[in-house]
């Protein structure tokens, strides 16, 4: 069989990894309790489903908008779709929209689809922003068990009704930090915790997806130590289980670890 190889973040193994390859190049960035009260005859549409949520909580699939950017998003990493990509994260320009191209076709080779996808939604720093928290079930080609994925966005809406992606290195400081905080909330914590017990399971019970994670958690070992010892499924789940270090959409292009699907059909 063909080997098919998969670009992805060393920060892969958590559930809280990065899925996308960013759209970047070596010259261009491409990269409790007490509800809000607002008057309501100042409130959009949108703003009246997100004011009566707690500090960060979260709206479930709340901006049919930012639904469908996400569609865009998976659309356009399944089907190697440069130009939309770079869409998704309001860019129309042709800077390293080649390179992107190519690290696109090899991940198609590896995705194979975005299921049971799932938004949560929250206000973001600023007017017109949003902290977009991702949950899906990927399949990989090959491999019959889907693995669960948690991945956060940050969105604005520019003009109205038009939303799009902030790229990582696009984001300013205050922004990062308001993140951080949202996904230090009880929610995210929560729904992280849980996504990592259903990885876990699910790497325990696949032989194929259980390699594919120990290679990408063997990956990111070598990464932090110049030490290359073989990862066993246990210690992947140990891994997987640990405290989340949440990573944006776009992180991934910051790391690249080849992984051979072939691989893993043996165990090797």
């Amino acid at each position: 069989m063909k080997n098919k190889k998969l670009i992805m973040g060393i920060g892969v193994m958590a559930i809280m990894m990065a899925v996308s390859t960013g759209c970047s190049n070596t010259n261009t960035k491409v990269s409790t309790e007490e509800t809000t009260t607002v008057p309501e005859s100042t409130m959009s549409e949108e703003e009246k489903r997100l004011s009566d949520y707690k500090t960060y909580g979260m709206q479930k699939d709340a901006i049919p908008g930012i639904i469908e950017l996400v569609k865009a998003y998976q659309y356009a990493k399944v089907n190697a779709d440069a130009r939309r990509m770079y869409n998704v994260f309001g860019r129309s320009d042709e800077d390293g929209l080649a390179d992107l191209q190519t690290k696109l076709n090899d991940e198609a080779k590896v995705y194979e689809s975005f299921d049971d996808v799932v938004t949560y939604v929250t206000k973001g720093y600023e007017d017109n922003s949003y902290v977009v928290f991702i949950s899906s079930n990927v399949k990989f080609y090959d491999i019959d068990t889907k693995a669960p994925m948690l991945t956060w966005a940050y969105v604005k809406e520019q003009p109205k009704d038009a939303f799009y992606m902030v790229e990582n290195e696009e984001m300013t400081a205050d922004e990062r930090k308001f993140v951080e905080e949202v996904s230090k909330s009880e929610d995210i914590i929560a729904l992280d915790a849980q996504m990592r017990k259903e990885l876990a399971t699910a790497v325990t019970s696949d032989i194929q997806l259980g390699t594919l994670y120990s290679i990408w958690v063997q990956n990111a070992a070598t990464n932090e130590s110049s030490a290359a010892e073989e990862t066993t499924v246990e210690e992947t789940v140990e891994a997987i289980t640990e405290d989340s270090t949440v990573e944006s959409i776009t992180e991934s292009s910051k790391e690249e670890a080849d992984v051979s699907i072939s691989e893993t059909k043996s165990g090797n």
